[in-house]
């Protein structure tokens, strides 16, 4: 398992054993993005939509459900849909 992987089943374990509601893949990918690019910001625009602001770039539009059907399959192919998102929102 990778660590970001272990991270969020840590993460969304503390969160319901708490009594809390785990965060949503929205908050999960916006957390990524930042962590990678913290120069970027993202912005939840609809449930299920990201717009990430670049400087000095346009913005950019991500799908959450795609990555989080990749997720939903093992870490492994959560972490290549991750990391695609992240290839894409780099620096031309």
């Amino acid at each position: 398992m990778t660590l970001w992987r272990c991270l969020l089943l840590a993460a969304a374990t503390l969160l319901v054993a708490c009594g809390q509601k785990p965060p949503s893949w929205d908050v999960l990918l916006s957390g990524k993005i930042v962590g990678q690019y913290p120069t970027y910001t993202v912005k939840v625009t609809a449930p299920g939509q990201l717009s990430v602001e670049r400087p000095g770039m346009p913005p950019q539009t991500v799908s959450v459900e795609p990555i989080a059907q990749h997720c939903l399959r093992g870490p492994r192919d959560c972490g290549d849909a991750v990391e695609k998102m992240l290839l894409l929102l780099r620096d031309p």
